[in-house]
């Protein structure tokens, strides 16, 4: 009997410790709580920035399980650099200058990537040969102290023109000035973009390009790509806190410029789909000159280095006064 009820016993303290087990793991707030999805915001601007994005903005491929990625266009520059400087982009793609002047504001942003190289071209009603030509005339462009204004003037004294004497430089409020400007005959020698540059030519066949600002760049500089025009940056917590979906969204992201280049008629009915201003009929001629092109940070160091160098020579307030440490770079 009584080792009946030392059995007893036993089994009901047994019985009891696994009751206490279970009601633990069954009430803990941690085993029953389902995380909240994280909010990633994505800010592009309109033009060939919004071109690397549009297949990501389109197809919508989930990054990472329990992220909400959410995109979107931005129409103007100022509006961009807001959401940077006010931090509230988690990920954007910007003009090169600006992760440098955010570094110096103080603000945690990463340099990851190189959207975009030089797409901008010197293009003539007249009949102008070569850079060193452009002697006494005027050129009208855009973004004075800005990546135009800049590769432009460093590109013509490598041409042996200086920009301050031997030319005039006249600056529109922006870049959708400078195709009415061109075409009605007022501009006789322009800087313009791409995709502006197709635009112009599908209404004024005619029109000669001088030169490509970022194959005289690569030449001058011995740059394997040119001058980075757009930059994608992200948020140094992000990079930090969410490492593998930030790894997963660089994937997609490289995807999505290799789909820009590969398919540029499919890319117009995805730009044309959106609301983007490349049209289906322009996009394979804009995509031979836009140089999309993906790289990471760690293969562009150097390009960078050389752009923010010239920036200090030409307009240093652009990027804050002074050059970056290599804080600014994303580790990978």
């Amino acid at each position: 009997m009584r080792f009946i009820k030392r059995n007893k016993i036993i089994i009901l303290a047994l019985s009891m410790m696994l009751l206490m087990i279970s009601g633990c793991g069954s009430s803990s707030p941690d085993n029953n709580a389902k995380k909240e999805p994280v909010d990633i915001n994505v800010y592009v601007p309109e033009g060939l920035p919004a071109i690397t994005m549009a297949k990501l903005m389109k197809d919508k491929p989930e990054i990472a399980a329990g992220y909400n990625v959410t995109y979107t266009v931005e129409k103007t520059s100022d509006s961009l650099v807001a959401k940077v400087l006010n931090e509230e982009a988690d990920i954007a793609v910007v003009p090169s200058t600006l992760p440098a002047q955010a570094a110096n504001k103080g603000l945690d942003y990463k340099l990851a990537a190189t959207a975009g190289w030089g797409s901008l071209y010197v293009i003539s009603s007249e009949d102008i040969k070569d850079l060193a030509s452009v002697k006494g005339k005027e050129i009208y462009t855009i973004g004075k102290g800005l990546t135009p204004d800049v590769v432009l003037r460093y590109v013509l004294s490598q041409n042996s023109v200086d920009p301050d004497k031997d030319v005039t430089l006249t600056y529109l409020n922006g870049a959708t000035e400078l195709a009415p400007a061109f075409i009605s005959g007022k501009a006789k020698v322009a800087v313009v973009p791409e995709p502006m540059l197709s635009q112009i030519l599908s209404k004024k066949p005619e029109t000669k390009i001088v030169a490509s600002l970022n194959d005289q760049w690569k030449e001058k500089q011995s740059s394997n790509y040119g001058y980075p025009q757009s930059s994608l940056i992200i948020k140094g917590k992000v990079a930090k806190e969410h490492k593998a979906f930030v790894d997963s969204f660089l994937k997609e992201y490289e995807k999505s410029i290799a789909f820009a280049n590969e398919k540029p008629e499919e890319l117009g009915q995805y730009s044309e789909d959106l609301g983007l201003t490349l049209s289906k009929a322009l996009a394979p001629k804009v995509m031979e000159r836009a140089n999309i092109n993906y790289v990471a940070i760690d293969k562009s160091k150097d390009d960078y280095a050389k752009y923010y160098d010239v920036i200090m020579k030409f307009a240093p307030k652009s990027i804050g006064g002074k050059i970056p440490d290599e804080g600014l770079y994303m580790q990978k």
